[in-house]
C-alpha cells in the first residue's frame, strides 16, 4: 500500500484507526447496497457516457447514452452525423450541445491518435467537465476496431501502458478530467485508480477519510493509498449510492445510517454539508 505525506492525514486519530474505519465503511455499505459487479461496456463505451454524466442525474445519463447507442450502430456513424443531430439524440442528459461536440472531438481524436505526441511531451490541460458519475456502466459492449491503430475508434492499447500514461492521454482529450479519466481505466482496464465525484469528495470528507483542504487530486491519492485495491470499485460504487440515497449534500440522513458507527459527522443531518 503506497504511503502518503503526513501532512495529508485526515485527522488526528491513528492512522490504523482510520484504516479500520474505511475498512469497516466498505464491509458496511456492501452489507446495504451489495458488492457491485463489473458491466460489459467498452472503455469507448465507458468515456462517451461519463462524458453524457456530466451535471446531470444518473437516469438522465442512462437514457442518453441508449438514446444515442439506438440512433447510430457505430461511433463513425456519430463521427459522420452533424453536431446538432448528435446532440438532439442526448437532448435528455442536458447540456447536448456541449456533450455532443466534445464526444464528437473526444471520438476524432481517439480515432487519430491526435494526442499521442502531447502526452509524449507531458500532456495538455484537458476541460475537467466533470459532475456526478455513472458509478456502474450500462448497456452492451462498445463500437469500434481492435488494437487502437490510426483510423480505428477503439481505446484498447491503453491497457499496455502504465497507469499514469494512460491517464495523461485521457486528460488530453475534449471534456476529460481526472474523475472521467479514473472512471474509464479503473471500470474499462481495472486499473488502480479511485475516481472521485462529487459523492465520494463528499462522503470522504465527513467520514474523516480525507482532510477538508484537500484538493480532488489530493483526495484520490490519500484514498488510494487507505483503501485495498480490490475494494477500489466497491468502495467508489457504494459512496456513491449512499451518497444519492442517504448522505446526500444539503438534507443528511444521520437518523439510521449504516455508517453512523464509524461516521465522526453522525448527527448533521438536516445541515448543509
Amino acid at each position: 500500500m503506497p504511503s502518503i505525506d503526513p501532512k495529508m492525514e485526515s485527522s488526528t486519530e491513528p492512522r490504523e484507526m482510520t484504516l479500520h474505519r474505511l475498512r469497516r465503511c466498505i464491509a458496511l455499505l456492501e452489507r446495504v447496497y451489495g458488492v457491485p459487479k463489473r458491466r460489459g461496456l467498452g472503455p469507448v463505451d465507458i468515456l462517451v457516457q461519463t462524458i453524457l454524466s456530466q451535471n446531470t442525474t444518473s437516469a438522465n445519463t442512462h437514457r442518453a447514452f441508449e438514446s444515442l447507442k439506438r440512433r447510430y450502430p457505430d461511433y463513425q456513424a456519430l463521427l459522420d452525423a452533424p453536431d446538432e443531430d448528435v446532440a438532439r439524440s442526448i437532448r435528455c442528459g442536458g447540456l447536448a450541445a456541449i456533450k455532443a461536440r466534445r464526444i464528437k472531438e473526444a471520438l476524432e481524436m481517439i480515432r487519430g491518435r491526435k494526442v499521442g505526441d502531447d502526452v509524449a511531451k507531458g500532456g495538455q490541460k484537458a476541460d475537467s467537465g466533470d459532475g456526478a458519475g455513472p458509478g456502474r456502466p450500462v448497456g452492451a459492449g462498445g463500437p469500434g476496431g481492435s488494437g487502437g491503430a490510426a483510423g480505428r475508434i477503439d481505446l484498447d492499447f491503453l491497457k499496455d501502458l502504465d497507469p499514469k500514461a494512460a491517464r495523461d492521454y485521457l486528460l488530453a482529450l475534449p471534456g476529460v478530467g481526472p474523475k472521467t479519466a479514473a472512471v474509464v481505466l479503473l471500470f474499462g482496464f481495472n486499473m488502480p485508480l479511485i475516481p472521485v465525484d462529487t459523492h465520494v469528495n463528499r462522503l470522504s470528507r465527513r467520514l474523516g477519510f480525507v482532510p477538508e483542504a484537500a484538493s480532488i487530486g489530493e483526495a484520490e491519492e490519500i484514498l488510494e493509498a487507505m483503501t485495498p485495491v480490490d475494494k477500489y470499485c466497491s468502495f467508489h460504487v457504494n459512496l456513491i449510492r449512499h451518497g444519492r440515497a442517504v448522505c446526500k449534500a444539503r438534507s443528511p440522513a444521520c437518523a439510521g445510517c449504516v455508517l453512523g458507527e464509524i461516521c465522526p459527522s453522525a448527527g448533521i443531518g438536516g445541515q448543509k454539508g
